[in-house]
């Protein structure tokens, strides 16, 4: 699947950038736009309060504990997705 480079991310002691598929951009867009719904104002906050659900192409979750190398890129062994770190 196809992904796009959204930006970077720092938390507590790490810095790394993130990436996105289409189905993640499309909710991330979406959470976005209901939080500066919500900031400036309008309508019930309550109703339209942002919510993180898994797209649909997601089926299910690893956390991806081990990782290992091939051809310069990482992979979790688990689900064997290409990391980006």
């Amino acid at each position: 699947m196809a992904v796009l480079w959204v930006g970077s991310v720092t938390t507590p002691g790490a810095t790394g950038d993130v990436y996105a598929c289409g189905p993640c951009l499309a909710e991330l867009d979406h959470m976005v736009r209901v939080q500066a719904h919500d900031r400036d104002g309008h309508g019930d906050r309550a109703a339209q309060s942002a919510t993180l659900t898994a797209p649909a192409h997601v089926t299910k979750t690893c956390e991806h504990r081990q990782t290992e190398r091939h051809d310069g890129k990482t992979y979790c062994r688990d689900c064997e997705r290409q990391l980006y770190l």
